[in-house]
C-alpha cells in the first residue's frame, strides 16, 4: 500500500471511527498532504503522520508504528525541562542516570521548539516518548554522565526493555509485589498462586505500578477484593461513569479480527477466552450502530464476596509510565479506605481506550473505539492522569535509592509505632 494511501486511510478511520470523533478533530491535514509522497523516506512518512496525530491531544491509545522498526531500549523521564535516563539495556550505549543535553548539536529547546508539533500532550512530564523517538533518530547524543560531558550515538537495542513480575517478602508483616504490565497471563498468574494466600496474612501488602503499561484489566481482579475492609462488599463502591463504544462496522470487524489473535495465543487462559467470546457477541450484535453505551453486569466480574481483615493498609506505587489498564487499576484502588496511592500521577489515557489496530503492510495503526462518560462530566483524565495520596516529585535522588518504597515504610513504622503507644 503507498504512503499517501495509507495517510488518507489514517484520516478517514480518524474521520469516522475513532472514539475521539465527539471531542476531538485534529488539525488540517491538508498541510501533511502536501508534504506525504510515496517516495519520501520511511523516518520522514513516520514523522509527518505521527505530527498529524499528535494534533488530536491523545496519548498512547493513539499511535502509528513501523512494524520493522529496532527495539529502543530505553526509558526517559522529563523533569522541569530536564531529560534523563531512567533506565537501558547496555547495546543502546545510554546507562541509568545519564542527562542528555542536547542532539546533533542543538540544546534540548531548540529541538522541542524545532518538533512542538510532534508532542501530543500539554504537559512536557507526559513528553517521554517522543523524545524517546527523537533521541533513536539522532545521529549524536550530548549527554552528562557521572558529571563529564560527552557526546554518543545511539544505537537500537536486540531487545525490549524486560518487565518485571514478581513479588517478595520486606519482612515478616509486609509482602512487595510489582507488576510491569497486566499483559503477561502467564507469569501473572504465577505470580498469584504464590502469593495471593500470603496477602490476606501479611499486615502490609506494597503493589508497584509505577511502570505498568497497561494490558487486560481482568488480569488485575484478583487484587482487587484485598481492599475491602472487612465484610465489606463491591456493591458499595462506585466505580466509574461508565463508557460508550462506537460501534462502526470497520471497528468491530478490526476487533473480531484482534480476538481471534487473542484467544489463539498459547497462554490465553479458558477464562479470558470466554471473556472474549462474550465481548465478540457484543461486537456483532452492536456492529454499525454507531455509539452504544455500556451496560456491564458488575456482578459478572465482582462476585458476591466480603473483604477480610488482613492485610491491614496497601500501598499502591505509581507513576507517568503507568497507563491503560495501569491507570484503571489505580483509580479502582485508590477508592479503597486502606489504600494509600503514593508516587506520581500516571500517564492518564483512559478517556478513550478499548484500542483496535490496522495493518497496513509494514506499518501499523492503533485507535480507540471506546469512550468514557467522564468526559461530558468534564472529569476526564487526558494530561491528568490519576491524582496519588501522597505525591513525591522526582528527582535525581531516584537513582541512588527507592524513594518512593522509603516513603511507604516509613509510613508503616509510624502507624505501627502509633499502635504500640495506644
Amino acid at each position: 500500500m503507498k504512503k499517501t494511501a495509507i495517510f488518507e486511510d489514517v484520516i478517514s478511520i480518524m474521520s469516522h471511527d475513532s472514539s475521539t470523533i465527539k471531542d476531538r478533530k485534529g488539525c488540517d491535514p491538508d498541510r501533511f498532504r502536501e508534504k506525504i509522497t510515496d517516495n519520501m523516506t520511511d523516518d520522514d512518512f513516520l514523522y509527518q503522520v505521527r505530527t498529524y496525530l499528535a494534533s488530536f491531544g491523545i496519548i498512547g491509545h493513539i499511535s502509528f508504528q513501523n512494524k520493522k522498526a529496532g527495539q529502543k531500549g530505553f526509558l526517559l523521564r522529563v523533569m522541569d525541562h530536564q531529560l534523563y535516563v531512567e533506565k537501558a539495556n547496555a547495546d543502546t550505549g545510554l546507562q541509568a542516570g545519564d542527562q542528555i543535553l542536547g542532539l546533533d548539536g542543538c540544546d534540548l529547546e531548540q529541538v522541542a521548539s524545532l518538533h512542538q508539533g510532534y508532542f501530543i500532550s500539554k504537559t512536557p512530564e507526559r513528553h517521554y516518548r517522543e523524545w524517546a523517538d527523537l533521541v533513536s533518530q539522532s545521529t549524536r547524543v550530548t549527554l552528562l554522565r557521572e558529571g563529564v560531558e560527552k557526546t554518543i550515538e545511539v544505537a537500537p537495542s536486540r531487545e525490549p526493555i524486560k518487565d518485571q513480575i514478581f513479588w517478595k517478602r520486606l519482612d515478616d508483616e509486609i509482602l512487595y509485589l510489582r507488576l510491569d504490565n497486566f499483559m503477561d497471563e502467564g507469569a501473572i498468574s504465577r505470580v498469584y498462586q504464590e502469593c495471593l494466600p500470603m496477602m490476606t496474612e501479611v499486615k502490609f501488602l506494597l503493589i508497584d505500578v509505577r511502570q505498568n503499561g497497561g494490558g487486560t484489566d481482568s488480569l488485575y481482579f484478583p487484587l482487587l477484593h484485598l481492599g475491602l475492609e472487612k465484610d465489606q462488599g463491591y456493591d458499595s463502591l462506585d466505580w466509574d461513569d461508565g463508557m460508550e463504544i462506537l460501534y462502526t462496522e470497520r471497528n468491530v470487524d478490526l476487533r473480531l479480527k484482534d480476538f481471534e489473535n487473542w484467544m489463539q495465543e498459547e497462554e490465553t487462559s479458558p477464562e479470558t477466552v470466554k471473556l472474549l467470546e462474550e465481548m465478540k457477541e457484543e461486537l456483532l450484535r452492536h456492529r454499525g450502530k454507531g455509539y452504544v453505551p455500556y451496560q456491564q453486569e458488575s456482578e459478572e466480574f465482582f462476585p458476591e464476596i466480603r473483604g477480610g481483615h488482613y492485610p491491614e493498609r496497601i500501598f499502591v506505587l505509581s507513576d507517568i509510565y503507568c497507563a491503560s489498564s495501569g491507570d484503571n487499576f489505580v483509580q479502582m484502588m485508590k477508592q479503597f479506605k486502606k489504600v494509600t496511592v503514593v508516587g506520581r500521577p500516571t500517564l492518564g489515557i483512559l478517556d478513550y481506550s478499548n484500542c483496535c489496530t490496522v495493518d497496513y503492510g509494514d506499518y501499523r495503526l492503533m485507535f480507540p473505539t471506546s469512550r468514557c462518560l467522564s468526559v461530558d462530566q468534564g472529569r476526564g483524565m487526558t494530561d491528568q492522569g490519576v491524582e496519588p495520596d501522597i505525591e513525591i516529585p522526582w528527582t535525581p535522588a531516584h537513582f541512588e535509592r527507592d524513594v518512593d518504597v522509603d516513603k511507604c515504610l516509613e509510613l508503616i513504622r509510624q502507624s505501627s509505632e502509633r499502635q504500640d503507644n495506644v
